[in-house]
């Protein structure tokens, strides 16, 4: 049985590292000590241990879409009713975590739907086509499907930063 780590776990210093690479993830151990009041060592150690525990997995840039052209975005909502056919459910999970134009993929139970999907494009005409070839690929096995643009400037929080911090103040 695996055990998974709580915030409520990790030490002060573990804390205060996650915090500091939270804001910028190109912070050098020196950088994170000289902000936190631990030496370098520490530093080093904690990033050490928080990547072996797998709480740090990735040191990921924020890019600014709208500068790369990525300012539409759509979200759709479906309930999948083809779970009878194992295969055919893991080859739709499997196309749906592949495609790049996918941000965020999460399936689940609830309010008549199973999956929800959050896509990025370059204009509303790629969307819509899109869209067009994901309901004729799978339009027999979905039903309740939602779907709706989102304007990038509409698009208040994109990363999980704020969400961590608040953690670890509780």
């Amino acid at each position: 049985m695996i055990m998974r780590q709580s915030i409520i776990e990790l030490s002060n210093y573990e804390k205060l590292f996650l915090k500091a690479i939270l804001v910028d993830a190109n912070k050098s151990d020196a950088q994170i000590a000289k902000e936190t009041g631990m030496s370098k060592a520490t530093a080093n150690r904690i990033r050490k241990e928080l990547e072996r525990k797998k709480i740090i997995l990735k040191y990921l840039p924020i890019v600014d879409l709208d500068r790369l052209g990525i300012n539409v975005f759509m979200a759709i909502l479906f309930h999948w009713k083809g779970y009878k056919d194992v295969k055919r459910t893991e080859s739709m999970l499997t196309d749906l975590e592949k495609d790049q134009h996918i941000a965020f993929l999460a399936s689940g139970e609830g309010s008549g739907f199973t999956h929800i999907a959050f896509l990025g494009f370059t204009d509303l005409s790629q969307a819509h086509n899109y869209f067009k070839k994901f309901r004729m690929k799978y339009d027999d096995e979905i039903e309740n499907m939602v779907s709706f643009f989102i304007p990038s400037s509409e698009i208040v929080k994109q990363d999980y930063t704020d969400t961590i911090k608040s953690a670890f103040n509780q």
